[in-house]
C-alpha cells in the first residue's frame, strides 16, 4: 500500500521521502521492495528509536543501471561512532530478514 493511495496505515508515512514519485515509481518497479521497508521498520524504531528517517531514490549518476533506494536516518553528528556501530548491528539484522525476494535488499542503502 503506498502513500498516494492516502491510507493512514501506510508504512511510506514513517519516512520523510525526498523525491515521492521517483521513490514510489521504484517501489512498484521492484517487487519486494515494499516488503522489504515494512520489515526494516521496526528494526529502525529497535535501533535508532528517538530519530527521523528520509528515503531518497539514488541513481548512480554515473552508471544508468544502477539505482537504489537510500534509506537516511536522520542522526545528530556528535553520535556518529556510536550510531556507526548500531548500523552496522542493523544491516546484520537485514541481511538476515526473510522476505520473499531477498535480491530487494541489494537495492535499500543506509546511511546515518
Amino acid at each position: 500500500m503506498l502513500i498516494e493511495e492516502n491510507k493512514r496505515d501506510c508504512i511510506l508515512n514513517n519516512f520523510k521521502l525526498i523525491n515521492q514519485k521517483e521513490i514510489i515509481d521504484f517501489i512498484r518497479s521492484n517487487t519486494g521492495l515494499l516488503e522489504l521497508i515494512e520489515k526494516v521498520y521496526p528494526l529502525l524504531k529497535f535501533y535508532f528509536p528517538n530519530y527521523s528517517y528520509s528515503l531518497l531514490y539514488a541513481p548512480d549518476p554515473e552508471i544508468a543501471a544502477i539505482e537504489d533506494l537510500m534509506l537516511l536516518i536522520n542522526a545528530d553528528i556528535k553520535d556518529y561512532e556510536y550510531n556507526k556501530n548500531k548500523l552496522y548491528d542493523l544491516e546484520r539484522e537485514i541481511d538476515d530478514l526473510e522476505i520473499s525476494d531477498c535480491k530487494v535488499k541489494r537495492l535499500l542503502l543506509l546511511d546515518v
